[in-house]
């Protein structure tokens, strides 16, 4: 084995054993992650994956969650069996989500060796990337879709400038492979996101072949580059179909009763912006006091404050673990950290670099620091959400920070790979930029003397002592003033090693595993209080990882009770979060859920008349009414039990619930969504029904049906019901379940009939007289056809890749 290939066995080795560092408690201890999202994921696809277990075939709808929604938005399996694999192997087999950061550090490996970085850069490269906390703060949130989208990036941009620079074929190979694995995780913000980039990098390289003379060659690559991604698009296109599908029906397509609304809100999807001074935690994760909240020891100005006004201990400890440091715009927020000798490395980058080599980074680094500010820079933020096609489809807008750290240290790693290819070229260069790096620390601690130090947080200590505001100023202020000092020490080793590097007093490779040793020691000392380990519980409070029985979602007396008496599959409203918790979903039908794309008729009734049917509801519980005959909403909605806590006697039964379907005997006729959801304001939905005539028709014109009759659900499954009913006259029905456009099949006596959208969201049908068996089935041509797709293109690519591995093999040993 050469030096080479023994250097690249020893990156990898170091990557494996970091992932193991970081992971070693659910690598070796048996335990697992503590994820609040993918908590709430488990509650809500417990349905789905219990359908899978016991008929071997995808659920496609949930009841589980919002009374009914397409269950691919939480937990269906495609016929992507070759990209999963792929996905394992490329990982080497380390479990969900620890095999997150490896993928990380091999795709950003690989795209600076694509770069012609030499290998210790690559490593230093591949560090500070996928140990940003950027990184470590998603996966210890649950936000494994985003964070493994984000580390197959530098993997899909190593395969475009393999194809446009190098070897054609391999670049046409790792770009189709690496954008399937991006887009199997289904995090459509994040592949938005890669897309950014291509067009900053693509523009860049045409103007560059276009000087060269050469856009021909270049058209002819982009061509296959554009095949390489229909490919990948195949292996994902009963996914994306789907999704597009109901992104029409969901909070993120258009309004009817907002009419000139199409996406997200712009409050919602702007709730979380960055302040103008944010983008400084890129290199300064304390400017602005750091996490919501932080861990201080004993001793600092907090910690002193407290023992000197005799504080219990046991008070102290608890307050010292989540102190309220942050002081900036945020309403909850972590630094997202790129590491600090980078804005050192990055300003020699602008200075040194050539223009094709640096505009593209340095104008996505402009242009995601703005993006990233959202309603604090509405002016132009406004522009991208209203007329850029797609990007209203999409909240946090400080998710997009992550380009700036790939632009950061995508220019870091190139300047350093310039200056070590001639080191006495550069002396001037880094006195110059470290002359600006040295301007850029006096102008932020000047800062320091006219800063209040106090943020939109602060308005919750009003009624707290002074003595307790005036030293968690303090504690800031320190943390300001530490970051600064670290930050100094930092990068003047760094232009310590520069120079030691010029005079030759180290080599080459001393002087990049040096900065691998910065920059490690740098990013897991500043990580040590995201993911915590047992070692650091004791000082930053709850542990990260947890033992698989702590786990373990336990039955309470109120589950035990609800299911012991809900023969009729009625659904549960729990007053407790309702919707922004799953939990109630794991046991139960649900009116409430968590999911950041709920349908948009369904938040629209949320929104318009909910609130006020809760409120009727609460009032009558304190009072131990349990008459609920006149809350329509909620009957209607087949709520059969009412839950305020975990205890048997915090679970109310309505004995009010319309069930399953029922007969109606009058039709209010409506011509738009502003009318339909006025009359749902006094509707009485036992005997009444609504129906938006501008969209659909009954064949009895007399708008009066008879009630006399029965209708009952004989057997269920998440996408099959099947009624019987009796009647003696033309009737109309209306079923508790969510009516969704796309996918549901309803045949009468075997005869295909359709359904109406009655009382704004849920499903009603005309039935004939006499006895009658109604069959719903939920079939969307978005999976059965896109699933055939989805395996062939599955097919197709490991095909591609076989024929043309074999081809480069037999050119290169020919």
């Amino acid at each position: 084995m050469n030096k080479k290939n023994i250097k690249h066995l020893l990156s990898i080795l170091l990557f494996v054993g970091l992932n193991l560092y970081i992971f070693y408690p659910v690598i070796f201890l048996n335990k697992q992650l503590k994820q609040h999202d993918i908590e709430q994921w488990s509650y809500s696809a417990k349905e789905s994956s219990e359908f899978r277990k016991i008929n071997n075939e995808e659920a496609l709808w949930s009841n589980s969650m919002f009374s009914g929604m397409p269950a691919y938005l939480t937990d269906v399996k495609w016929s992507n069996e070759i990209i999963r694999y792929t996905h394992k192997l490329y990982s080497f087999f380390f479990p969900h989500p620890t095999n997150i950061l490896l993928i990380s550090f091999l795709s950003f490996y690989f795209m600076l060796l694509a770069f012609n970085v030499r290998q210790e850069v690559a490593v230093f490269g591949s560090i500070a990337f996928t140990l940003s906390s950027y990184m470590i703060v998603g996966i210890g949130a649950g936000h494994n879709a985003r964070i493994g989208a984000i580390a197959y990036i530098p993997l899909i941009i190593a395969g475009v400038h393999t194809c446009i620079h190098k070897n054609r074929n391999l670049g046409f190979i790792i770009t189709a492979i690496a954008l399937a694995l991006q887009l199997r995780l289904n995090h459509l913000q994040i592949t938005y996101y890669t897309l950014f980039i291509l067009i900053f990098y693509g523009v860049t390289q045409l103007i560059y072949f276009y000087n060269k003379k050469k856009i021909v060659f270049f058209i002819k690559r982009i061509s296959l580059l554009v095949v390489a991604a229909i490919i990948a698009i195949g292996t994902f296109f009963g996914e994306i179909w789907s999704i597009l599908e109901y992104s029409n029906e969901s909070i993120r397509g258009k309004s009817d009763l907002d009419a000139g609304r199409i996406g997200l809100d712009k409050q919602y999807a702007f709730q979380y912006s960055n302040g103008v001074f944010e983008p400084l935690t890129l290199f300064f994760p304390h400017i602005l006091g750091g996490s919501s909240q932080e861990s201080l020891d004993k001793n600092s100005n907090l910690g002193k404050a407290l023992r000197k006004n005799n504080i219990a201990t046991n008070q102290i400890n608890s307050q010292l673990r989540r102190v309220p440091t942050y002081w900036g715009d945020q309403p909850l927020t972590a630094p997202y950290y790129a590491g600090v000798i980078c804005i050192f490395l990055m300003i020699f980058g602008f200075i040194i670099l050539k223009a094709h080599e640096k505009n593209w980074l340095i104008y996505l680094l402009v242009t995601s620091v703005v993006l990233s500010m959202g309603s604090n820079l509405e002016t132009i933020n406004n522009l991208f959400f209203d007329y850029l096609p797609g990007y209203n489809k999409f909240r946090s807008v400080t998710f997009i920070i992550i380009i700036s750290i790939f632009s950061v240290v995508l220019i870091s790693c190139l300047a350093i790979q310039k200056f070590i290819e001639d080191p006495k070229k550069y002396k001037d260069d880094i006195i110059k930029s470290l002359y600006i790096t040295i301007g850029i620390f006096s102008l932020i601690f000047l800062s320091y003397f006219v800063l209040s130090f106090s943020g939109r947080v602060d308005s919750n200590f009003n009624n707290y002592p002074e003595w307790f505001v005036n030293s968690l100023i303090e504690d800031r202020k320190s943390l300001f003033l530490a970051d600064l000092l670290r930050g100094s020490i930092l990068i003047l080793i760094t232009v310590s090693l520069m120079f030691g590097l010029f005079y030759e007093k180290i080599s080459k490779s001393i002087f990049g595993v040096l900065l691998i040793s910065i920059i490690s020691i740098d990013h897991l000392t500043n990580n040590s209080g995201i993911l915590k380990t047992d070692s650091v519980c004791e000082v930053f409070g709850d542990c990260s990882f947890k033992k698989i029985k702590e786990l373990e979602i336990k039955m309470t007396e109120a589950d035990q009770y609800i299911l012991e008496n809900n023969v009729d599959r009625k659904r549960v409203f729990n007053l407790q979060n309702t919707f922004n918790d799953a939990r109630t979903s794991y046991y139960h039908s649900s009116i409430g859920g968590y999911h950041g794309a709920k349908m948009r008729r369904y938040q629209d009734i949320i929104e318009n008349v909910f609130q006020e049917e809760r409120n009727d509801v609460v009032a009558k519980l304190r009072e131990s009414n349990t008459n609920f005959s006149e809350n329509n909403i909620i009957n209607m909605l087949n709520v059969g039990f009412i839950q305020f806590g975990d205890k048997r006697n915090n679970v109310v039964k309505n004995n009010f619930s319309y069930g399953n379907a029922w007969f109606v005997n009058k039709i209010i006729e409506v011509e738009s969504a502003e009318e339909e959801m006025e009359a749902l304001t006094s509707l009485e939905s036992k005997k009444e029904a609504i129906i938006d005539v501008s969209k659909f028709s009954l064949n009895n014109n007399k708008n009066e049906f008879n009630v006399s009759g029965k209708i009952n659900l004989i057997e269920y499954s998440p996408k099959r019901l099947l009624y019987k009913s009796s009647n003696n006259y033309a009737s109309f029905v209306v079923f508790s379940e969510i009516y969704y456009p796309n996918g549901w099949k309803v045949l009468v006596n075997g005869i295909e009939k359709k359904l109406v959208r009655t009382n704004y969201v849920l499903r009603g049908l005309e039935l004939d007289k006499g006895e009658n068996t109604i069959e719903m089935i939920f079939e969307p041509n978005s999976y059965t056809i896109g699933n055939v797709i989805i395996k062939f293109s599955n097919y197709l690519l490991l095909l591609l890749t076989l024929l043309l591995c074999t081809y480069e093999f037999r050119k290169k040993y020919k």
